[in-house]
Order: C-alpha cells, then structure tokens, then sequence
C-alpha cells in the first residue's frame, strides 16, 4: 500500500462514493485530524488540497490489513477515536470485514449509509435474475450497474431477449472489464462522470440506440438522482437492483448532521 503521510489521524475514512470528499472537507473545519483510505491514486488525486494527515492509497483486500492499520495507530499513540465507513452501498466485503475487525478491537465505527431515494415508479428487483419477469424481448435496455455487475447484468438480460447496452466509466480497470465480457464492442459508451454529471450525454445514449429501458443499482446518490430523472422525463423504464440489506444492523447514519452527532457522542463516552 503506498502511503502519503504526515503525522497520525484521529478519524479514519474509508471512501469510495462522492461523499467522501465532501466529508473529509467538512470535518477539517470541524478541527478533526483526518486520515484518508481510497482505493487507487485516480481516487486520490481530490484530496490533494486537503489538509490530511494521511492518504492510504490502495484496496485493503483483507483483515489483516485493516487490523494493522488500526493497531499501527495505536502503537504510535495516536489511534483513531472513529473509523468511519464511507464506501458503496454495494461494496458488502469491506464494510463486512472493518465492522468485524473494529469489533473485535473495540474500535469505536460508524457506517455512512445513503439514503434510498423514492422519486419515481422504478421496479425494484433483488436480483439480475429477475429481470426475466419482465417482457424484454427486443427491448433495448441499457446497463448502468457497474464494471462488476456488468456480465451478470448482462446475461440475465440478453437471456430475457433485450438488446443490451452498457454505460462504462472512463477508467482502466472498468474499460478492460468491459473488453472482456461478452457485450458488443458496438454497445457500449465510456463515460467521464465529472464531463456528464447534467445527464446530457446520458440522454443523447439513450436517443442513439433508442433505449427503452434502464437498469442501474439502488445505490442511492447523484447517479441514481440522475437516471431516475432522465427515465422519468423520457418516458422509459427504469429496474433499479436492489441495496444490501445484510448491514441494516449495523449503527448507521444518512446524514453528515448526523455522523457529526455521533462522532461527538462517542468522543464523550
């Protein structure tokens, strides 16, 4: 794991949603020392103007991993009064293993759980499979799921007789996922977020290959705002697969006013 250090932190974020940064900003002008784990040096690149004391940069694939994080932070005296998950609502592994490990060290956490967005009649499924419910048969249905659920997505749709599209993200790992799965190298479009955050390139996808419907996760954020949006105002169906509930036990909080609460509460225990 390469490491961008300066001194220890008192809080911990791991990040992987748009959230991230906008928090770690927020708490350094609550005066919290801030450490910052992303998982890529593209992740990294926004947090470069932040006053951290530390960005991790890399995936933290196991356990151990995270428990040497936590334990090395001790060991220096400066341990973190709060480990603060701030990762995808779809990334079910790590938020999995840092509340088992925090637990077994009686590492205070928290979880930053997106809000489930109800504005509009998307069908929800809680599975790729059960789009075969559905008449897809010569449907044009684009898939805004992820580079990771791309050939699931893929295979359950085709299967239902859609033609299938894809919308990618303009990065390496999602662009040689996509070259190899099965999709034609014909439907598919890579995307910068930051250059299609209105949704008009998303629109004119839509219109060139005459969609007819799309599905994306129930993820929550300014992606799900979006094609919720656009499907609504073109009149066009949207399945949203639905979130995790595997850690809907886990002491989470919807809000950065309420993560501020709870960080404060634990700092007074």
């Amino acid at each position: 794991m390469d490491i961008t250090e300066k001194c220890q932190p008192h809080l911990w974020l791991l990040t992987g949603t748009g959230e991230g940064y906008v928090f770690a900003k927020s708490l350094l002008k609550e005066g919290w020392k801030i450490t910052v784990s992303v998982v890529s040096g593209r992740a990294s690149i926004p947090y470069e103007k932040l006053n951290l004391e530390k960005v991790l940069i890399g995936a933290l694939i196991t356990e151990e991993e995270i428990r040497g994080v936590i334990l090395n932070a001790r060991i220096h005296q400066n341990e973190f009064h709060c480990v603060i998950d701030l990762t995808h609502p779809f990334a079910i592994n790590i938020t999995r293993s840092i509340s088992k490990v925090c637990k077994e060290l009686g590492q205070p956490f928290i979880r930053y759980e997106r809000a489930i967005e109800n504005i509009s009649s998307a069908f929800l499924i809680e599975k790729f499979s059960d789009l075969k419910n559905y008449d897809l048969k010569n449907k044009s249905i684009l898939l805004a799921v992820g580079v990771r659920h791309l050939q699931e997505a893929l295979i359950f749709a085709r299967n239902s007789g859609a033609n299938v599209y894809a919308r990618v993200m303009a990065n390496p790992e999602s662009i040689r996922k996509t070259l190899s799965s099965s999709i034609k190298k014909t439907n598919f479009a890579v995307l910068n977020p930051s250059a299609s955050s209105n949704g008009k390139i998303e629109k004119a996808l839509v219109r060139k290959w005459n969609i007819n419907g799309v599905v994306c996760r129930q993820s929550g954020g300014k992606n799900e705002i979006l094609w919720h949006r656009l499907c609504l105002n073109m009149g066009i169906n949207l399945w949203l697969l639905k979130r995790p509930s595997e850690f809907r036990y886990i002491n989470s909080v919807d809000s950065y006013e309420k993560l501020i609460k709870r960080i404060k509460s634990i700092i007074m225990e």
